[in-house]
């Protein structure tokens, strides 16, 4: 008796060993999408996730990258991955932007004191709260988060003050930083990254603002002279992922999604807090942009009434305490 029990328990283990073996061996083939190139940092975050799925799933797991806008702009790629025809994505907060307006204020100018607050708002209470609304309104979750930096400005003109950009033909992302950029005087304008630099090169636009990660990596330093570290917004890359095919991964390949991202994620924010100061200097001496030092104070007393009146009208009530709160 106590044989033929020892041959079914052996025999059990060897069922649930193959069983797992199985479910490990099931391929996984999907596809990841983005509007940045190759040389912007997340594309290399993601280049290095890619690797790392592959490696750590004995190939079961293989990701396809299409990056460049190659699908289109960020509001086609969102409209795609809600509807599972990509499975993941990266770009700065315009889940918000796009499709949950009442937290757009999470991406205001002025609204963090530096990157680690962002990060911890984004990480955060907040963060859990808008993937939560975007999973059951759009079928799509957080699934990271990342450093971007610092939005600024590049242009064909020095611009110190705001009153430099009187007139100044510039390139923004969305409703509320067109008034912004209105109240500084210049004629702001939305455009797809995908098609920025020939805009700026054919002189469509005569500035933009984005993090030096995107910057550098977009190549806008080549058509643009000078670069003004005005820190108007301290942006985040988010990585997006369609809920519904998350969801169908076996638990050991969930885990090893989340883990190598996680993982890709934390090489992206050392990547972002070690080269900024690098890719600034090699602008500078490469390209010969003439880095400025502007007046922050001057931008940030024009422009924080009217975030604080934007968001009364737009956002979230109480989201802009929330996101003091999580100053300290």
């Amino acid at each position: 008796m106590r044989l033929k029990r020892l041959i079914l328990a052996a025999a059990s283990a060897a069922a649930l060993l193959a069983t797992t073996n199985a479910v490990l061996a099931q391929e996984v083939r999907f596809t990841f999408a983005t509007t940045n190139g190759a040389n912007d940092f997340s594309t290399q975050a993601i280049t290095r996730w890619q690797s790392a799925l592959r490696e750590a799933s004995g190939g079961a797991i293989e990701m396809e990258m299409i990056i460049g806008g190659a699908l289109g702009g960020d509001q086609e790629l969102l409209e795609m991955l809600s509807n599972n025809e990509v499975q993941a994505h990266v770009a700065g907060p315009v889940v918000v932007h796009q499709l949950l307006p009442e937290y757009q204020c999470l991406e205001a100018e002025f609204v963090y004191d530096d990157i680690d607050h962002g990060y911890r708002v984004w990480t955060g209470k907040l963060g859990q709260e808008v993937s939560a609304k975007l999973e059951a309104q759009y079928d799509i979750t957080i699934a990271g988060v990342g450093l971007r930096g610092g939005r600024e400005l590049t242009s064909n003109k020095p611009i110190r003050t705001p009153a430099d950009l009187e007139g100044v033909k510039v390139r923004v992302t969305n409703p509320l930083r067109s008034k912004i950029f209105e109240a500084y005087g210049a004629l702001p304008a939305p455009l797809s990254v995908a098609e920025l630099y020939g805009a700026l090169q054919q002189g469509v636009f005569d500035a933009q603002e984005n993090p030096i990660p995107t910057i550098w990596g977009d190549k806008f330093y080549e058509v643009q002279d000078y670069l003004s570290l005005t820190d108007h917004v301290i942006s985040y890359y988010i990585v997006s992922a369609n809920k519904s095919f998350v969801d169908s991964l076996s638990d050991e390949h969930r885990k090893i999604f989340y883990d190598t991202l996680a993982e890709s994620m934390e090489w992206l924010n050392a990547k972002v807090r070690e080269d900024t100061e690098v890719l600034l200097k090699r602008m500078a001496e490469e390209a010969n942009v003439e880095v400025i030092e502007p007046d922050i104070a001057a931008f940030r007393e024009i422009a924080w009434p009217i975030v604080q009146s934007y968001a009364t009208a737009y956002c979230r009530a109480g989201l802009l305490d929330e996101i003091r709160a999580a100053a300290n």
